[in-house]
């Protein structure tokens, strides 16, 4: 399979971005989050607006993941919002596309991004009931390093563990 990552920068491509988010995360959430706090977390976190500001004053890093030239997916990254690490904020794929060798293509990717940074890792936060996702990143080489509950508004939180990978050399 041929994967390539396109940036994502204009707003056609950010509400693509934004109505994929939406499908991914009816599916992959259905069984861990109320409907009520899903609905709340999409209109917080997968905006226009959001993503928009994010990528031209926060100085996130968007990419689609195309596989054989379909969009399967997007990740989105930040440097140094973590210390001294990539932040590995979103990466998502289509149910169809999982368990193709998108994710490892797009972990290389994020990889590649951290060096062109000179950061030294990669950290990111995962849910502690998505054990697909904890697994896949385990998998990659990320380790749990802490657990944290983020209160994000409106008596919902997130119960997260935050996970490392150190690049190496």
């Amino acid at each position: 399979m041929h994967t390539t990552f396109t940036p994502i920068r204009t707003t056609e491509q950010i509400r693509e971005l934004c109505q994929m988010a939406r499908i991914i995360w009816h599916e992959a959430y259905v069984n861990m989050l109320s409907s009520e706090q899903l609905q709340y977390m999409l209109d917080l976190f997968f905006t226009p607006d959001v993503i928009e500001k994010q990528i031209t004053k926060e100085k996130y890093v968007y990419r689609f993941v195309l596989a054989n030239g379909i969009c399967a997916g997007f990740f989105g990254v930040c440097p140094r919002l973590e210390g001294n690490a990539l932040f590995l904020s979103k990466i998502y794929l289509l149910k169809e596309f999982r368990g193709s060798g998108l994710f490892e293509a797009s972990m290389e990717q994020i990889v590649r991004l951290a060096g062109e940074y000179d950061l030294p890792a990669i950290r990111l936060h995962v849910n502690k009931n998505n054990h697909r996702a904890l697994k896949a990143y385990i998998r990659f080489g990320f380790q749990i390093t802490e657990s944290d509950v983020f209160d994000i508004g409106r008596g919902y939180v997130m119960d997260d563990h935050i996970l490392e990978y150190v690049i190496p050399h």
